[in-house]
């Protein structure tokens, strides 16, 4: 039996239109020899991927960039001076990641996106639900206001290349328009759900082609006392998902200069300074806004949501009409649970993502 000597991975990572963007020759090819200690040759192949995932996103769930498509061969020489590339196979990317609990290379969710399945919304916006469709993804998503069915989007599971992109839907959307977009770019959107003047909804439930249900309970939050702000945020699955923050806001800025001193000694015709001029000049001035945002009482499923936001590489909040990126602030979270806190409610600070005085030039 002929022993395995060496490997060549050939990578093909772009976006687009699945297969007709793809690149002619390989974005890397890696070459490795097996140590003689080992058995097998691995590859580590994220960083390279993640560094031609451009992460983008205005507002618009329609056009959200967040994924690319990968496609991969490994060539495997043996010391009888054979070789096989039967390993070859294709796949979407996302910028996700497990914990050290869920042990190496995890495989994340193929149908919700999402770690929580209670949603707190704002009553006067559209709701957004990352799904994944395709093979083995979501099949079928349903409203129901009580018990009473408001609408319902199936989707097809013939989808051979697995994408989070979906098509805009409402309760009055075909089919057939949404099951043809899913293959046409790795630029990925979350689903989104009616809206007004569409009968409202409590409960969505998502079932996948393997006939799994997944229920998601929604509350509508109206609040008159607070301006309701929302942030989204890459989460563990590498996807955009939307968190409402209900209750008190507060905005604060934070300003650092240096100082040189200038002489205003004037001797034109005596020895005289001006009283109306400094000595002493601020220069350099670093402007940092933040804003500190609380959720109001939620469910100790947001737990493991506010983790997530403290861990995104990517956050923007929804302000004045415009979509502003933001980095958390906030470095530590206590755990919390209806037994030890009664009501929870979980208070987190962002720094705007920008010196708020103009430096680029």
């Amino acid at each position: 039996m002929a022993n395995l000597t060496s490997a060549t991975l050939r990578l093909w990572i772009y976006t687009g239109e699945f297969g007709t963007n793809e690149p002619t020759n390989p974005t890397y090819t890696l070459f490795k020899e097996k140590a003689s200690s080992q058995d097998i040759i691995t590859f580590e192949i994220a960083e390279l991927v993640k560094d031609y995932i451009d992460i983008e996103y205005t507002g618009d769930y329609i056009n959200i960039s967040q994924t690319a498509w990968v496609r991969w061969e490994v060539v495997r020489t043996y010391d009888d001076n054979t070789s096989d590339n039967d390993l070859v196979g294709n796949g979407i990317a996302f910028t996700g990641y497990g914990y050290f609990q869920d042990a190496i290379n995890p495989e994340l969710s193929r149908d919700l996106l999402q770690t929580n399945t209670i949603i707190y919304h704002n009553c006067t916006e559209q709701l957004h639900i990352p799904i994944l469709t395709g093979e083995n993804g979501v099949f079928k998503v349903q409203y129901f206001n009580g018990d009473t069915l408001v609408s319902t989007n199936e989707f097809g599971n013939t989808i051979e290349y697995l994408t989070a992109d979906t098509n805009l839907y409402s309760a009055d959307s075909t089919v057939l328009t949404a099951d043809k977009q899913f293959l046409k770019n790795a630029n990925s959107n979350p689903v989104t759900t009616p809206n007004s003047p569409l009968e409202p909804f409590n409960k969505v439930i998502i079932e996948t082609t393997s006939g799994a249900i997944i229920t998601l309970d929604v509350y509508c939050i109206d609040d008159p006392k607070y301006t309701p702000y929302k942030v989204a945020f890459i989460n563990k699955f590498g996807v955009l998902q939307d968190l409402w923050f209900f209750k008190k806001r507060t905005d604060s800025i934070n300003i650092s200069k240096e100082e040189y001193k200038e002489n205003t000694l004037e001797t034109t015709s005596t020895v005289s300074y001006s009283l109306n001029k400094a000595t002493k000049i601020p220069y350099n001035f670093k402007t940092q806004k933040s804003l500190v945002l609380n959720t109001g009482f939620v469910n100790e499923q947001f737990n493991e949501v506010i983790q997530e936001l403290l861990l995104t590489e990517h956050a923007w909040v929804h302000e004045n009409g415009q979509v502003t990126p933001v980095v958390p602030k906030t470095s530590s979270l206590e755990y919390k649970t209806s037994l030890n806190d009664k009501l929870i409610n979980f208070t987190i600070e962002f720094d705007y993502a920008f010196n708020e005085v103009n430096l680029i030039r």
